[in-house]
C-alpha cells in the first residue's frame, strides 16, 4: 500500500467521522444497530452504507468501529488449517517463493456454505482477522436483479440468520453477512488485485434516564425461567425507569434435528421457519 493510498484512507475515514455520515445508529434503515461501509474504492462507497446482517455471536466493539483492508480468502474457510498465503489481492512473494500471508489486522471475506457461520468466523479469528464478512452465495428471491444477473434456478425465500451453532462462546471478533449482489462487487475488486477498505461500525443506544438491560435465553432454559419469576417484582417496580429487551438464541434447526425429511417442524413452538431455526 502506497503512502498516498494510506493518506486517502485516513482522509476518507476522518471526513466520514466529522460529517457523521459514517455513524451507526440504532434506528438505521436496515433495522440493525450497526453499519457496513466501503470507503475504498470510492466507486463502491454508498452514503447509506450496505445492507447486512449481524452475527448472533462474537463481541462487537459497541460505540466503536473497525476499518481495515479486506482480503478475500477465496475459500469457505471450513478447514481449521487456514492457508493464509492464498486469496486476493495477490501479495508479493517471500524468500521461499510463497505469497506473503494476509497482513494483520485485516477484515477477512469468506464464502458462505460448507459449514456453520461460527466455524468460519472461528477460523478467521485464528488467522488473525479483526472482523469477518461472510459473502452470501445465493440470491434472495425478492432481489429480482440478483436472480436475473446470476441466472440462478434456486434462490432463498428468507433472509439468512447468522445463528450460533451452540459453540460460539470462544468467538471474540465481530462478523457480518453481506448479501450476494453486494459481496460479488467487493470480490470482483479484490480478484482484480485492487485494494478494498471496509468499515464495520456499531451504535450505542441513545442515552436517557433509563437503565437498559437484556436477557439472552432459550425457551427450554430452566435457569432463565427461575430468574424471570423471581425478578418479576423488581422489573415491575422499576417501571418506566428501565428498558428490558429479551433475546432468544437462534440455532441451526437442521443440525438439531428439528426439521424432518419432509420439512415438517419436529420441535413445534421451540422453532420457527418449519424447524429451520
Amino acid at each position: 500500500v502506497t503512502k498516498t493510498t494510506m493518506t486517502l484512507i485516513k482522509c476518507i475515514s476522518l471526513t466520514a467521522l466529522l460529517s457523521g455520515a459514517g455513524t451507526a445508529r440504532a434506528d438505521s434503515t436496515d433495522n440493525v444497530s450497526s453499519r457496513l461501509q466501503v470507503h475504498v474504492p470510492q466507486s463502491l462507497f454508498r452514503p447509506e452504507g450496505y445492507d447486512h446482517r449481524e452475527a448472533l455471536f462474537g463481541v462487537p466493539p459497541y460505540g466503536g468501529a473497525i476499518a481495515q483492508s479486506v482480503y478475500y480468502a477465496d475459500s469457505d474457510l471450513c478447514d481449521p488449517t487456514v492457508d493464509t498465503r492464498k486469496g486476493y489481492p495477490i501479495r508479493s512473494k517471500d524468500s521461499t517463493g510463497k505469497m506473503e500471508p494476509w497482513p494483520s489486522p485485516l477484515i477477512l471475506m469468506v464464502d458462505r456454505g460448507g459449514c456453520s457461520f461460527v466455524q468460519k468466523v472461528r477460523n478467521a479469528q485464528k488467522a488473525g482477522a479483526a472482523g469477518a464478512i461472510i459473502a452470501d452465495n445465493t440470491c434472495l428471491c425478492s432481489d429480482k436483479d440478483c436472480v436475473s444477473a446470476n441466472g440462478q434456478a434456486v434462490c432463498q425465500p428468507a433472509e439468512p440468520i447468522m445463528a450460533d451453532d451452540g459453540s460460539g462462546g470462544d468467538i471474540s471478533i465481530p462478523s457480518f453477512l453481506m448479501f450476494k449482489v453486494d459481496a460479488d462487487q467487493v470480490k470482483a475488486e479484490l480478484k482484480a488485485n485492487q485494494m478494498v477498505q471496509i468499515e464495520m461500525q456499531w451504535a450505542l443506544p441513545s442515552p436517557d434516564d433509563r437503565v437498559e438491560y437484556d436477557l439472552w435465553t432459550t425457551p427450554s432454559d430452566p435457569v432463565s425461567k427461575d430468574f424471570q419469576k423471581n425478578f418479576k417484582a423488581v422489573a415491575q417496580a422499576l417501571g418506566s425507569h428501565a428498558y428490558f429487551t429479551p433475546h432468544m438464541y437462534v440455532y441451526d434447526g437442521i443440525k438439531s434435528n428439528c426439521q424432518g425429511f419432509d420439512g415438517e417442524n419436529m420441535c413445534f413452538n421451540l422453532c420457527t421457519n418449519n424447524g429451520r431455526y
